[in-house]
């Protein structure tokens, strides 16, 4: 959960943080919260140390587990990840801050998924999944309400189209890969 928070406030500028466990930080856009997501980054600025500072506490409460995703067998560099969903913070912007993505657009899931069909973006299946399935609620207070079982999923890879791919048994189409 801490690492899922410390990610959200790298890579979108959002902080799932508070100066009370009631309370959410209200706007994360001046240059000196500019300037901490920079040392986090870098490292220079543990996230312990960066609350602490700013007597902040975690609000576990506003992220909901989602999926678990172990990178292909076949991958040099692997990764187990744990996914959430949360809602954006009132007061809170989004912006496009983050370093790992090659485009960021802010989109309704079910938005995204026509665009990958429509061959307009493509999305790992990690993504593809992970929008399909919260796509399926119409708004965000019901997929934080929604009974949702965690599965671990571990792609394969395989040739599709004579093209190679990630893949889910079931999961893979134009966009996807």
């Amino acid at each position: 959960v801490c690492a899922a928070v410390r990610e959200t406030f790298e890579e979108s500028g959002v902080l799932l943080a508070g100066p009370s466990a009631r309370e959410v930080v209200a706007d994360t856009t001046g240059d000196d919260w500019e300037a901490d997501r920079l040392a986090l980054i870098d490292r220079s600025l543990s996230f312990a140390d960066f609350l602490a500072r700013r007597s902040l506490v975690l609000r576990a409460d506003l992220l909901r587990p989602w999926g678990h995703w172990i990178t292909p067998v076949a991958e040099p560099r692997r990764f187990d990840t744990r996914f959430f969903v949360a809602a954006l913070p009132p007061g809170q912007r989004t912006r496009d801050v983050g370093g790992e993505a090659d485009q960021v657009v802010w989109v309704r899931p079910a938005d995204a998924l026509d665009q990958a069909r429509r061959g307009l973006i493509r999305l790992m299946p990690p993504t593809y999944r992970t929008l399909r399935e919260v796509s399926a609620h119409p708004a965000v207070a019901d997929v934080l309400a929604a009974e949702h079982e965690i599965v671990s999923y571990m792609p394969g890879i395989a040739e599709v189209d004579g093209e190679m791919r990630i893949v889910l048994d079931d999961d893979y189409g134009p966009g996807v890969g």
